[in-house]
Order: C-alpha cells, then sequence, then structure tokens
C-alpha cells in the first residue's frame, strides 16, 4: 500500500525581521483608507441628519400652526353651539347672502393678460347645482352616506321619515358627506347607488348631492330658499353648523341625534373596563349636548334618550320620532311550522358584532345541549372575521346580507337580541315582533320600545336564564303564540307609520 509522508526537513520560518515592517506598512495604509472612508460618510451622515433636523423643525412649526387654526374652528364651532342669536340675525344674514348672489352680477367680467393664449386647455366643468325644487316647502337631509335601508336599521327609520315628510307637504334633496368616489360599501357601486336614489326617489326626493364641495355649492347657490336642514349625526352636524348656519338664514336647523352615541359608548366603556374608551364617551357626550343646543330641533329615538338630553340641557327643544315600521299584512306560520333561531343585524354597528360573539360562546352551548340540531342563523352585512369564524362551528349558519327578510321571519322560531351594550331602539327587535316572530333579548336589547317582560317578548341578561328563555319559547306553542300576537300589536299600535304619521306631520307641516 502506497504511503503518503513528507520526505523533507520542516521548513524554517519566514525571516521575521525584515517581514513586520512591510506588514505593518500595508495594515497602516488600509487602516488609513478605511478611516478616510468612514470620516467622509460620518460626515455626510451628518449633512443628512442636519438636513433632517430642519425638516423636522419645519414640520413642527406646520403643526404648530395647524394646531392654532384647529383650535380657531373649534373656538368658532363653540361660539356657533352658544349663540342663541341667529333668528335675530337672521334677516341681516338673508340679505347678506342675496348681495353675495347679486354683486358678482355687477363686476365686469375679467380680461384676458396680453399674450394669453385663447386655446388653454379646458378643465372639465364642476357638477351643475340643481335649484330648488318647486311644489312647496324645500328641505335639505345631510347624512353620511344614502340610507341604507335594507342593511341598517337607522337607514331604515331615515328611509321611512323621508316618505312621511314628503306626505306632510316638502320637497327634498339628500346630500351625503362622502364624495362620489369615496362611497362606502354597496353603494361604491353606480347600479347600487341608483337604486337606492330611485327608491328615495319615489318618495319625494327631487336631488342628490355628494360631497362636501356640491354640498357646499348647493348652501351658496339655494341656502336662501331652504325652509328646514336636518343634520343626521353629531359628526355630521359638527362639520356642517357653520356654512348651514351662513347661508341658510332662514331655514330651521334640525338635529337628529339616531342613537345616543356617548351613552352607547359609556355603557361599552363599563363592560369593558375601558379608561380610555370612557374618556373618549365624555367627550362625546359633551359634544351631543353641544350639537343640540346648536339646533332649532333635536330628535330622539326614544322618551328615555329625549330625558336624558334634556336632563343635561334643560334649554333645548327635543322631539322624538322613533323608529317606524311597515305592518306586513299577511298570514304568518303558526309556531309547529317553525323552528331554529335567527338573528339580524348590520355589522357596521360594534354592538351587533360583540352579541353574537357573547350568544355564541356563553348561551348557545347550552341549547345544543339540549336540543342537538338547533340552528342558528345570523344575517348582516359587512360581518368582521371573528363572526365569520362562527360559521365553522356546527349549528351555526352566516348567511350574509339577504335582500328579503319576510320567508326568514317565516320559518325561524324565536329571533334572538342578546346586545350587551348600545343606546335607543333596536329595529331588529321591532321589525321582527311586527313579523309576529317573538323575541328573546337582554334588557338593552329590549329597551327604547316600552315593552313589557313577559307580555311582550322574554328579557335575560345571564347566559344560563337567556338559554332557559330560548329554550321556553322552543317548547311552548301557547306562550310562543301569546308573546307573538302581543308584540305584533303592540308594535302596530306605537311604532308604525300610521302611529307616527300624525307627529312627523305636526313637526314638519306647520
Amino acid at each position: 500500500m502506497r504511503q503518503y509522508q513528507s520526505t523533507s526537513e520542516p521548513t524554517a520560518p519566514a525571516n521575521t525581521a525584515s517581514a513586520t515592517p512591510a506588514m505593518a506598512r500595508a495594515r497602516e495604509a488600509v487602516f488609513q483608507r478605511e478611516l478616510a472612508r468612514l470620516l467622509r460618510q460620518l460626515a455626510a451622515n451628518q449633512d443628512h441628519l442636519t438636513r433632517l433636523d430642519a425638516e423636522i423643525d419645519a414640520k413642527n412649526r406646520d403643526l404648530d400652526w395647524l394646531a392654532r387654526q384647529l383650535a380657531e374652528r373649534d373656538q368658532l364651532i363653540a361660539n356657533l353651539h352658544a349663540s342663541h342669536s341667529w333668528r335675530l340675525t337672521a334677516p341681516i344674514r338673508s340679505l347678506s347672502h342675496r348681495l353675495r348672489k347679486i354683486i358678482p352680477l355687477c363686476r365686469p367680467p375679467p380680461s384676458v393678460p396680453a399674450g394669453a393664449s385663447d386655446a388653454a386647455p379646458a378643465m372639465a366643468p364642476p357638477p351643475a347645482i340643481p335649484a330648488l325644487p318647486s311644489g312647496g316647502p324645500v328641505m335639505l337631509i345631510i347624512s353620511d352616506h344614502l340610507p341604507l335601508y335594507d342593511q341598517q336599521s337607522g337607514g331604515l327609520r331615515l328611509k321611512t321619515l323621508i316618505g312621511l315628510i314628503g306626505e306632510a307637504g316638502l320637497r327634498m334633496v339628500h346630500a351625503s358627506m362622502f364624495g362620489p368616489d369615496f362611497q362606502p360599501g354597496i353603494l361604491g357601486n353606480p347600479e347600487a347607488r341608483a337604486r337606492y336614489q330611485a327608491a328615495l326617489g319615489a318618495l319625494g326626493v327631487t336631488d342628490f348631492l355628494f360631497g362636501p364641495e356640491q354640498i357646499d355649492g348647493y348652501l351658496k347657490a339655494n341656502g336662501n330658499g331652504l325652509a328646514w336642514v336636518v343634520i343626521v349625526f353629531p359628526d355630521t352636524m359638527h362639520k356642517m353648523l357653520a356654512p348651514v348656519r351662513s347661508h341658510c338664514p332662514g331655514a330651521r336647523v334640525v338635529y337628529d341625534m339616531v342613537d345616543f352615541h356617548g351613552l352607547r359608548m359609556r355603557r361599552e366603556a363599563e363592560l369593558r373596563q375601558d379608561a380610555a374608551l370612557r374618556d373618549q364617551a365624555a367627550r362625546q357626550f359633551k359634544a351631543e349636548i353641544a350639537a343640540a343646543r346648536a339646533a332649532d330641533v333635536t330628535i330622539a329615538i326614544t322618551e328615555d334618550e329625549r330625558a336624558a338630553m334634556l336632563q343635561a340641557a334643560p334649554d333645548v327643544v327635543v322631539e322624538v320620532l322613533p323608529n317606524i315600521f311597515e305592518i306586513p299584512e299577511r298570514q304568518f306560520p303558526e309556531p309547529s311550522a317553525r323552528r331554529d333561531l335567527l338573528f339580524v343585524g348590520g355589522f357596521w354597528h360594534r354592538p351587533n358584532g360583540d352579541a353574537m360573539l357573547w350568544f355564541a360562546n356563553e348561551v348557545f352551548p347550552t341549547i345544543q345541549a339540549e336540543i342537538p340540531d338547533i340552528v342558528l342563523r345570523i344575517v348582516g352585512a359587512n360581518a368582521e372575521n371573528e363572526v365569520l369564524a362562527l360559521g365553522a362551528r356546527p349549528g351555526i349558519e352566516i348567511l350574509g346580507y339577504v335582500p328579503d327578510l319576510d320567508p326568514l321571519f317565516d320559518r325561524h322560531r324565536v329571533f334572538v337580541a342578546p346586545l350587551r351594550y348600545g343606546a335607543g331602539m333596536k329595529g331588529k327587535v321591532g321589525q321582527s315582533l311586527i313579523h309576529s316572530l317573538p323575541v328573546v333579548a337582554t334588557t338593552i336589547g329590549a329597551e327604547g320600545m316600552g315593552l313589557i317582560p313577559g307580555q311582550h317578548l322574554l328579557v335575560a341578561d345571564d347566559p344560563a336564564e337567556f338559554a332557559a328563555e330560548v329554550l321556553r319559547l322552543l317548547r311552548d306553542d301557547a306562550l310562543w303564540s301569546r308573546l307573538a300576537a302581543n308584540g305584533r300589536a303592540h308594535i302596530a299600535a306605537t311604532l308604525s307609520i300610521e302611529a307616527v304619521r300624525p307627529r312627523v306631520k305636526e313637526l314638519f307641516g306647520g
């Protein structure tokens, strides 16, 4: 076998005495070059940091200026909220408004500078401002967006109110705070938006405005002829009060609360023990009180919320216009022909998502243990991921948006309204009762409609008690029939179109 081994003597080390100076000089040269490179980079970084410091100083000055501007704006709005002089100065503002329209007509057209080209690039003309509709007093209704009457309880209420206002003899224009290119949800589809506009057009709405620019142009052109301006939600009131008061000197301004948002937020804060949300709720409550003081009339949705507003601001005028329900004229299936549980609610509204998660986790398992084949069907648009995930559990179906709810109301045995926080009136509860579908609700779910537990619906707040009440309704046909009849009769007598029509005519028909 071949052996590999060294046949030479070990190599003597190099002459270190002669190698060391050369290596040291080489290392020194490398070090000097690297040091010079790092110094150049440091200088460049220092210049960059200096520029950044200058930019930050400029941004801080801009932010300080913006903060002062916002403070001045907030002070102006606060002064408007506190002012009681609008009616006294209405004649002066009316004259000023007319003069602003006349004076531009007296000015000569601007001359074209010498050398300017007549063929300047053409710009797209702004949307035409519609004229005031004829045929009666005109009301401008300003809300975030077109009422989604088939997805949201508040949207259905506003649509129904628009119909009753039209019956009272007013012509209406609807203004959306969202511009045409920034409409939320289904309204971003032009065909869907046209469908919602057509529904309002059939009720007397003659024109539609989209975005602050169109609204401001309409107010400048037509504000002096408006009899009413209805502003929906406190944020919209905060944004639109000043231009409405400036351009609509003779209009009566109505603030539609829709919901006492500060109260709802306070209840959520207490439920979650969230100090930050509690502070936010307090600020929201103050903003809503200020909005009510700035309006000529404030509309609350329940008598309880009217009383709460008057307790906080005794000097304001508050009227109640509740949720309004159309009475379906048809025969309803008997309890023996029904089964399963139903929930309906738009998930734009946070309490609905919380309600379904609580019910699915804390209540439904007890019901399933007694009736294994029971099904809970959840209906509503814009469900968040946590709610959508419930559809993977046995016995829970997520149906999403359903355009026609009548078949669902007819096939189910019990409607559940397990809301743990909220405010105002729960349209889902009234809608279920008017369709002769009995309800099990929490105390908050049942509030605002004068419903009596045990007579019109069943009420429970503890998970075990809630499950027990649902099981009672699933098994007791006599109880089911009594609650179905009483609940429907109560809603028909107090919250139907026929019941609310006189209030709307009294408020807006005078």
